[in-house]
């Protein structure tokens, strides 16, 4: 056995990597920590490109988050959908390793899955609003991001997955403002060709829970993604939450602030917003509806063109 270089306080001091991970990949810095897990850097042996690896803490993994697989056995929903999507705005698993405290996914947000993070960073969607002028995006690169993510959204749910918990820290940005959803630990899994389930827990970030979760009513959770990207649009768009309190999201009023620096929210784009945001979850657009919108038309070829540049 290897033993782990300790980066991390997470590891127990007398913990051994899984054998063929450390013969792979030399563990670097941790880049993050949730209620699951968390991920580090790690650089590959042989070819040198650099992955992030998550780290699913197996005994925090709640009941309801098993999942049994012919091929990968008894293991955690979330590793379970990672070896089978394969989508080019959805982070790739390269590999899985486990040992008797974690499974160990390596992640790559790169399409080729070689990348390098030293030559062309990657931000969480957050950092990138963060950094931009007005703490907020111009439309067309908001335009841009939201249409990748809803191509991301729209093959999952025709796999019958939902992500359940989309949000800015949830997405991954490059300098060419590509988009990848990570963190799948809050999804769930339903037959695509029968009638989604509903659901009574939410493990998902309350600012951006629907007015049916607030309201503790039962769900069916695409509906509930819906509103997500609708919140998620507004963060784009103006750098604030389309709902000043919580009262305000349970009785589904959008208010719109000002967006800094200037400039108007076109009707398409609030429009857009504003179905996404519908209080009646069976009147709410459904994804096929968003990803048709005509503020969406177009919007993935546009090219290299962008208005604000991500700083390093």
């Amino acid at each position: 056995m290897i033993k782990a270089r300790i980066f991390s306080p997470r590891f127990p001091s007398d913990h051994h990597l899984n054998p063929f991970f450390a013969g792979t990949y030399t563990l670097g810095d941790e880049l993050g920590a949730g209620g699951y897990g968390f991920v580090m850097t790690a650089r590959h042996h042989v070819e040198g490109y650099e992955v992030a690896v998550k780290f699913i803490i197996k005994s925090k993994v709640p009941d309801h988050a098993w999942w049994d697989d012919e091929l990968l056995g008894h293991v955690p929903t979330e590793v379970m959908i990672m070896s089978l999507v394969n989508n080019d705005n959805i982070v790739k698993c390269l590999d899985l390793f486990e040992d008797d405290l974690y499974f160990y996914l390596p992640l790559s947000p790169s399409p080729d899955a070689r990348p390098n993070f030293s030559r062309r960073p990657s931000y969480d969607l957050f950092e990138c609003i963060e950094q931009s002028k007005h703490k907020r995006l111009s439309e067309n690169n908001a335009r841009y991001v939201f249409a990748q993510v809803v191509e991301a959204v729209y093959y999952l749910d025709s796999q019958g997955i939902t992500h359940c918990d989309i949000k800015d820290e949830n997405l991954v940005i490059d300098a060419d403002f590509k988009v990848k959803l990570i963190d799948f630990g809050s999804a769930v899994v339903a037959d695509p060709t029968s009638p989604r389930p509903f659901y009574s827990l939410f493990f998902g970030t309350t600012a951006y829970a629907s007015s049916e979760i607030l309201l503790k009513k039962p769900y069916q959770a695409p509906p509930a993604e819906i509103w997500t990207l609708g919140v998620l649009l507004s963060y784009l768009l103006t750098g604030h939450s389309p709902f000043p309190t919580e009262q305000d999201a349970i009785d589904g009023r959008m208010v719109v602030r000002e967006t800094r620096g200037g400039g108007r929210i076109s009707r398409a784009a609030l429009g857009l917003m504003a179905r996404c945001l519908e209080r009646d979850p069976e009147r709410r657009a459904d994804i096929a509806e968003i990803r048709g919108h005509r503020w969406l038309q177009g919007a993935l070829e546009r090219g290299g063109e962008h208005e604000t540049e991500i700083k390093a």
